[in-house]
Order: C-alpha cells, then sequence, then structure tokens
C-alpha cells in the first residue's frame, strides 16, 4: 500500500503522471496530489500531502515523469520492507565534498551500477521512497524555499541514521532538468552549514578541488566580489589539498579580482 504524493503546478502533467501510476503500480495505491502554483516549497508541499496520507509506504513524485516498469510497485515495498533503510531513488551519488554541490557533484559519483539495488547519500529528488515511519523522524526542512536542495538534505540527514539506496528495478522517463540558480545556491549553502560532508571514508583530492572550483564560480555569478563574500566562500575550502590545487584556486580568485578592477574602471 503506497502513498504517493506530487507537488504541481500543471495539471495536465498531474493527470499524465496520475494516469500512468494507475497503470504500472500494480498494488494498493493513493495518489495525493498538492496544487502548487509556487505558493509552498516544495519540500512544504510534500509535508503537507505526508500529513494527508494513510498507507505505510511514501513516494515523492516529480509530476513531470512516465513510469516504464510494470507493476513497480512490489519491488518497492519489498525495498523499504528493511527498517534499515532510509530512502530509495532511481539516482544519486556517493561522495560529499566540502564545498556547498548539489545532489552530484561530478559524473563519476553518480552510482552507477548493474546490482538491482546499491548504497547511496544523496539522491535526486525526481523519485524518493521511504516509510511513513522513517519520513516522520526526518520530514522535509521548511526553511528551504523553492524546489532546490529538498532531495539533498533529507537523503544526507537520512544517511546518516539508515541506509540510502539507488534501485534499478524501478524505471521511470523524467521529462525535464533542473535549472541551477540563486536560490539552488543558496539552499545548497544552507544545507552544507548544517550538515556538514562527513559522509564518507575516502577523501578524493581531485573531486574536492572540482567541487570548491564549481562552487566559488557559481557563487561569484549572484554575488559581488569583496572581501565579506570571499570569506564566506574560504570556509568551505576543503583541506589538505596540495599545492597545486591551492594554486588553482588563488588564480580563479585573482580572475574574479581582474574582473572587479576592470568593472569598476
Amino acid at each position: 500500500m503506497i502513498s504517493i504524493v506530487i507537488s504541481y503546478s500543471n495539471k495536465e502533467n498531474f493527470a499524465n503522471v496520475s494516469t500512468s501510476i494507475a497503470e504500472t503500480c500494480g498494488e494498493v495505491f493513493e495518489i495525493i496530489g498538492v496544487y502548487n502554483p509556487g505558493k509552498y516549497s516544495i519540500g512544504e508541499a510534500y509535508n503537507s500531502g505526508r500529513n494527508q496520507s494513510q498507507y505505510p509506504f511514501l513516494l515523492f513524485v516529480h509530476d513531470d515523469v512516465r513510469f516504464l516498469t510494470e507493476n513497480w510497485g512490489k519491488p518497492f515495498i519489498e525495498h523499504l520492507s528493511d527498517k534499515n533503510i532510509g530512502i530509495i531513488g532511481i539516482a544519486g551519488s556517493n561522495y560529499v565534498p566540502a564545498a556547498p554541490s548539489g545532489w552530484f557533484v561530478a559524473p563519476e559519483t553518480k552510482v552507477q551500477t548493474d546490482k538491482i539495488k546499491s548504497k547511496a547519500l544523496a539522491l535526486d529528488g525526481v523519485f524518493l521512497g521511504i516509510t511513513s515511519e522513517n519520513f516522520d523522524k526526518l520530514n522535509f526542512d521548511h526553511n528551504i524555499p523553492g524546489f532546490h536542495g529538498y532531495d539533498t538534505d533529507i537523503s544526507l540527514r537520512a544517511a546518516k541514521v539508515f541506509t540510502n539506496f539507488v534501485v534499478t528495478d524501478i524505471k521511470i522517463e523524467h521529462f525535464s532538468s533542473g535549472n541551477p540558480d540563486k536560490v539552488w545556491l543558496d539552499n545548497n549553502l544552507y544545507i552544507r552549514k548544517k550538515i556538514g560532508s562527513n559522509f564518507q571514508n575516502i577523501y578524493n583530492i581531485a573531486l574536492e578541488e572540482t567541487a570548491f572550483l564549481k562552487f566559488v564560480s557559481y557563487y561569484f555569478k549572484f554575488y559581488p566580489f569583496n572581501i565579506n563574500s570571499i570569506k564566506k566562500t574560504l570556509q568551505f575550502l576543503p583541506k589538505n589539498l596540495g599545492l597545486s590545487s591551492y594554486l588553482k584556486i588563488m588564480r580563479l580568485y585573482l580572475s574574479f579580482f581582474k574582473l572587479r578592477i576592470t568593472e569598476t574602471l
């Protein structure tokens, strides 16, 4: 028995995904649609949907997807029957860098496997499955506005007390891609400050460097280059990178400094 919560603003999308679920789920289910034309954050909409739900298994899914697997409800329930499992998703990553990032920082950090079920840390919010019992220990953070970061936040918090998995025996088609903006950046700043990055035993210098360079480059797309903003970014500077990495980082800051000087002339 699955409660499927969908936050939507496009009524046609909601009708289409509802039909797709009805044709493929194969288990007893309910669909809780939360009409949300920007009035609430997606986390608030999902929390509201959970409060209306009645079944022990929860699925939070985007409205612009189509289910490709017949009778996917059976493996969905089987995966979540283990109480040690936190959240299952159809895409996720296995590395959390010191710098703020989305659910993955580089293609090589995505969980890519032929196994039916593989451990993960952060999960893509397009499809998040969890038991109602475990969800009630977490909930979506209502302090995260908009439609970005809610998935990284709840999946990383779940990873601290449970084990998350990417599953490959449930397939969906997603009709849109992410659109990182300033809200995405600010939300991921908030998440990294709140949760930290101490999730894996392996310290990958190349990934840490990549993540920090991406973060700084993106940060100064939205914030002015000045002493205060430099300090704010440096609080996420990874440790023990090595001289060559720190030189790259220094050159990046210098490039923004030169651009700032040019703009003031």
